[in-house]
């Protein structure tokens, strides 16, 4: 068996729990140095050791669990400190991203997250801000800026204990797009808790209620955040592996009626976007590659299999983060200066380097999906043509 096989074999023996026979020549170096570019390897680390599969670098792996679990721990106690001071003041809250992702896994400890991300939505986003900032008043360093989409409080020094408080999930500038997905979000993560895969549900953590997406809702949020990552520096197999599971867990938990509703909003949501090609173009790899059911993959097609292999590739050769940074359309449009502080007089330089960066990024986008880089260079040549002022880039999340 390849070893890039075997990697996959492992990935899908985690997402699905199952077992497998791990072989004797397997290069453990290549291996674990691939999972850790595709944001795996506390995952495999952790199926590693369920299954007391010899590796020489089992010593290391164990130091790097234990951190790991003493960390996720020390979130889930702020999760829960913080969804209860915000019940306090009768507002409703919705842990987003990691941790509702990880209660997917047949461990949940297999899936590590950086920080507490908690929807409050629009109406309570300032007020929340405010009641968590006076309940720790010696953070560390905390988000100055309340008009973007999330406003990040640092507990400590150490980056152990972060919270991220959202306005809104994903934001877009189509207006029609984005109401579309405004509506999506206020349908599945309004107030009250369903346990029918339609709105939030829940689970209980040492005794609090912590509210959580349904797998619903992540069938698309979960996507739409990891091609905000492919679009920027890349993203890797697990957040991919993550959206698999949302689905699986969807059409296990919706009826036939709700799927089909479900799928047709999808549906509506991808084409405002130009992005139902991109959708399906993902969803071909995570069938082939992840083995998620084609019943539980909307709008599955094989049209696009040249694609998605070239998407594979793609996935693999960059990983999570591995792609240099591009400047987002903001900036390349309007012209303004790079978001660190440069000299006035590197503007020729940084106007220069914006039009050919939008063109080799069109480029780049229009190997995979023409359609959509087609569409992205007319937006952002009229938005350069217009001086049209926005607060925000096509899709802004953040890990």
């Amino acid at each position: 068996m390849r070893q890039e096989d075997l990697f996959f074999a492992i990935l899908r023996a985690v997402m699905w729990g199952t077992k497998m026979e791990i072989p004797a020549d397997t290069d453990w170096r290549w291996m674990l140095n691939l999972a850790a570019r595709q944001k795996c390897l506390h995952t495999f680390s952790m199926w590693i050791k369920a299954n007391k599969v010899a590796t020489p670098f089992d010593k290391s792996l164990r130091s790097a669990i234990l951190a790991v679990i003493g960390r996720t721990a020390r979130l889930n106690h702020l999760a829960a400190d913080v969804i209860t001071l915000l019940a306090e003041h009768n507002i409703s809250s919705t842990l987003i991203k990691g941790y509702s992702l990880s209660v997917l896994y047949p461990d949940a400890d297999m899936r590590d997250f950086g920080d507490v991300d908690i929807y409050v939505g629009e109406e309570n986003y300032l007020r929340s801000v405010e009641i968590v900032t006076t309940a720790f008043p010696d953070a560390h360093w905390h988000s100055e800026v309340y008009g973007g989409i999330h406003y990040i409080l640092v507990i400590d020094g150490t980056l152990d204990r972060v919270v991220e408080l959202h306005r809104v999930t994903m934001e877009f500038n189509d207006k029609k797009a984005n109401t579309f997905y405004q509506a999506f979000t206020k349908k599945y993560l309004g107030s009250s808790l369903e346990k029918n895969g339609v709105g939030r549900s829940s689970v209980e953590w040492r005794g609090v209620e912590l509210p959580i997406p349904s797998a619903a809702y992540n069938a698309l949020y979960v996507f739409m955040h990891a091609w905000h990552h492919f679009e920027g520096t890349g993203v890797g197999l697990r957040p991919l592996a993550d959206w698999a599971l949302s689905l699986y867990n969807a059409h296990g938990q919706l009826s036939v009626e709700d799927w089909q509703v479900l799928v047709r909003e999808i549906d509506k949501i991808l084409i405002s976007l130009h992005m139902k090609t991109v959708w399906q173009t993902f969803g071909y790899v995570m069938v082939s590659q992840l083995h998620l059911p084609v019943t539980a993959m909307p709008l599955y097609t094989t049209r696009y299999q040249r694609r998605a292999e070239r998407l594979l590739r793609q996935l693999l050769r960059d990983g999570h983060g591995g792609r240099p940074m591009k400047l987002c359309i903001k900036e390349i449009a309007l012209m303004r200066r790079f978001p660190w502080e440069r000299p006035a007089q590197h503007r020729v330089l940084q106007i220069g380097y914006t039009a050919c960066r939008l063109l080799f990024d069109t480029w780049q986008m229009g190997k995979l999906f023409p359609n959509l880089a087609w569409y992205n260079l007319r937006y952002s040549l009229r938005l350069v043509c217009t001086k049209k002022r926005t607060l925000h880039s096509c899709a802004q999340s953040c890990d």
